[in-house]
């Protein structure tokens, strides 16, 4: 007996019980999409506050670098260290700002990853400032004050695409509601890198260009 054959209540049942079955189907799928919507939604929330308040913690330990270096170049370029001690006033702040300083060096070193090209350099280059102050106690600044002034530009520009680049990549992130491959970001890193300053990218990066 086909479906047309069968009386009318019957069918209207048969019809009413299929609409209700394909109904709940239909809500139980929505519901399914929505909860994973919702956790995917919780997910992005969790980790973009987390990155974000990481970046910030990069952002303040790159302040206080500079800061610090900034203060180290005035004293060596204004004082004779070589005639100081730890016990003199200016020796005193001198050696205090440089403790400080590793220990800045230090606290970016672990918020960052090592493994990364930019984060790698950026380190290498602050051991070279600290190593090149270091020497400064007994050598004039004029000695090395070129040298000095572009290892600090090195690492500004170095410490604007860590903190551009990352910023993207958070943005980029949220928008797709998962995380980047290491390409990708890698990418972002670059693109940034060359719109900042292309040739010392080019110069301290040449795998890069």
């Amino acid at each position: 007996m086909s479906f047309l054959e069968l009386q009318i209540p019957v069918q209207v049942a048969i019809i009413t019980a299929s609409i209700g079955a394909i109904t709940l189907f239909l809500n139980t799928l929505l519901g399914k999409l929505n909860l994973t919507s919702l956790k995917q939604r919780r997910y992005i929330d969790t980790v973009s506050k987390e990155r974000i308040e990481w970046l910030n913690k990069i952002r303040e330990s790159f302040v206080e670098y500079t800061t610090l270096t900034s203060e180290l170049t005035l004293l060596v370029t204004f004082y004779d260290l070589g005639e100081m001690t730890v016990e003199d006033r200016k020796g005193q702040k001198y050696f205090d700002n440089l403790l400080q300083l590793e220990g800045v060096k230090q606290k970016i070193y672990l918020l960052l990853n090592p493994k990364e090209v930019y984060a790698a350099k950026l380190y290498s280059l602050s051991n070279e400032v600290i190593k090149l102050l270091l020497k400064h106690v007994n050598t004039p600044i004029a000695d090395n004050s070129d040298e000095l002034n572009n290892l600090n530009a090195n690492i500004k520009f170095i410490q604007q695409v860590i903190l551009k680049a990352e910023w993207k990549r958070i943005v980029i992130e949220i928008e797709k509601g998962k995380k980047l491959e290491s390409e990708e970001v890698s990418e972002i890193f670059q693109d940034i890198a060359k719109h900042i300053d292309k040739e010392r990218n080019e110069k301290l990066f040449p795998k890069n260009s």
